[in-house]
């Protein structure tokens, strides 16, 4: 079933039959809910998983296969309004999941609907908001931007000094946890827990501009339900909201991520669990087999003779429109004595959110592919993408986790200082734990990057072994051979069986 026809209900709907595409019986109430778990039902422990969007299935995608590999039943409930923009009409990896696996429970969850809402959400606003004034890694873009989803009567109410140095106070950060816990959970979130009644709870990402998921962590807690969050992406700790009720358990990727979790997110050591990346799972794998480099230029329009520069379009928050940049390495490129850098060519992979600024860079000789972007959602898309990051001799980006992607190709990845995007650049926190790895070459200019890009193509590549240990620490801290979502699962049923003995 292709997006455009994904059944969106109303939320009284979904709260009695919460489902993407056909109802179900399975989706609708859990039978086990007025009465305790049977022993024979514990080996099949149910994980209940909270999602924002359905775009986001991609990320996390190898947990639920690790624990159904562990005899878990497990159920996946997405916000339907973060997932309209989602529904595109093409074919997605939910799409693909649903035909793999008919008998997976997939359906809409319910969002917090009583007079607290208002209130605690722009109070979780407000202290995401805190957070950011008070890190000493502060970027103006990144505190502008927290402002800017505050309600703009309190938004410019803390802009006067005494109210913004009192929102930077200690005092204002306890008043403000306080709050948080003494208000009550939802009862439309709490009755739907109730009614699945899951041994476990997994909620992601918890801690964008508005997350409906922190209401399921609040009611959990409440009923004494066991609760886990798996980091999302790359930046995720590092540069959108607080975690504002710590889970049970919180899955980070790598060490970086752990200080993140523990320094500006306060989360207790003990409840942090390095287990890697499971977004990053599929490019361990293994290789499909894939075309070779004749036939995937042919398709896209390449010469196979000549070498390949892939640009990582980023986001529009981090740079909103960098054609500019991809046209000045081009020109620099073509003006190039060195006949490989002169003869090579650019194939812009725009981010899925930012594509149309590379529109006209075709005329240009550009290759935008593919034009409008896309994620690597489904099975098609993902070798497509591994195709074109194999079939490149060298990466370029300004800061996206295409970066990273590049990386764990093992494809020489390089980034040009750029002082207009400084705060979403270089000092980011999370692209200064890549560039201390030294896993890609940083370069002060343009000139810079065509002298290392000429080392690359005569075959010399100083950082390859830096860039290999990096992808493993970063992606596979637990082995190169150990998928992160097969950890996590690991950890949850281990965590279930426990508690029940």
């Amino acid at each position: 079933m292709a997006r455009g026809s994904v059944s969106l209900r109303s939320s009284e709907e979904s709260e009695r039959t919460p489902t993407i595409g056909e109802p179900t019986e399975k989706s609708a109430t859990n039978p086990r809910a007025a009465g305790g778990r049977a022993a024979q039902e514990l080996a099949r422990p149910r994980v209940l998983i909270v999602s924002r969007s359905a775009a986001h299935l991609s990320y996390f995608e190898s947990i639920i296969t690790g624990l159904e590999a562990r005899g878990a039943d497990v159920e996946l409930l997405f916000d339907e309004e973060w997932s309209k923009s989602w529904s595109t009409g093409r074919k997605s990896r939910l799409d693909e999941l649903r035909q793999e696996r008919p008998d997976l429970k997939i359906g809409w969850s319910v969002r917090r609907a009583d007079r607290w809402r208002e209130g605690l959400f722009a109070l979780r606003e407000l202290r995401s908001y805190r957070s950011y004034l008070t890190r000493v890694e502060t970027t103006k873009f990144y505190v502008d931007r927290w402002r800017s989803y505050l309600i703009p009567a309190v938004a410019k109410r803390i802009e006067k000094p005494f109210w913004k140095a009192l929102l930077k106070t200690g005092a204002a950060d306890f008043a403000m946890r306080a709050a948080e816990r003494l208000a009550p959970c939802d009862p439309l979130v709490r009755d739907l827990l109730e009614r699945r009644n899951p041994d476990f709870l997994i909620v992601t990402p918890a801690n964008m501009r508005f997350s409906e998921e922190t209401d399921y962590l609040k009611a959990a807690r409440n009923l004494g339900i066991p609760t886990a969050l798996p980091v999302l992406s790359w930046d995720n700790l590092s540069t959108k909201g607080l975690i504002q009720i710590a889970p049970d358990m919180v899955f980070v990727w790598n060490a970086a991520q752990h200080d993140d979790a523990v320094q500006l997110h306060k989360i207790p050591p003990k409840r942090l669990t390095i287990a890697g990346a499971p977004f990053f799972d599929k490019w361990f794998d293994g290789s499909p087999d894939a075309a070779d480099r004749d036939s995937f230029c042919e398709r896209i329009g390449l010469d196979a003779e000549r070498k390949i520069l892939l640009y990582l379009g980023s986001s529009a928050n981090i740079a909103r429109d960098e054609s500019w940049f991809v046209e000045a390495v081009a020109k620099r490129l073509a003006a190039s004595a060195d006949p490989h850098l002169a003869g090579t060519q650019i194939v812009v992979r725009p981010h899925p959110a930012n594509a149309k600024i590379y529109a006209r860079l075709e005329e240009k000789g550009i290759r935008v592919w593919p034009q409008d972007g896309a994620l690597p959602e489904t099975r098609e898309q993902f070798a497509e993408m591994r195709e074109t990051f194999r079939h490149a001799d060298a990466a370029l980006g300004v800061n996206t986790s295409g970066m990273v992607d590049a990386v764990l190709a093992d494809r020489p990845v390089f980034t040009v200082r750029i002082p207009r995007y400084a705060d979403t650049q270089t000092n980011s926190r999370h692209f200064r734990q890549m560039t201390a790895a030294r896993a890609l070459y940083l370069t002060e200019d343009i000139s810079g990057f065509c002298e290392g890009l000429s080392a690359i193509f005569a075959g010399k590549d100083p950082l390859a072994a830096r860039r290999r240990a990096f992808a493993e620490a970063f992606a596979r801290p637990c082995g190169r051979a150990r998928p992160a979502g097969d950890v996590i699962a690991e950890a949850i049923i281990s965590r279930v069986r426990d508690r029940h003995g």
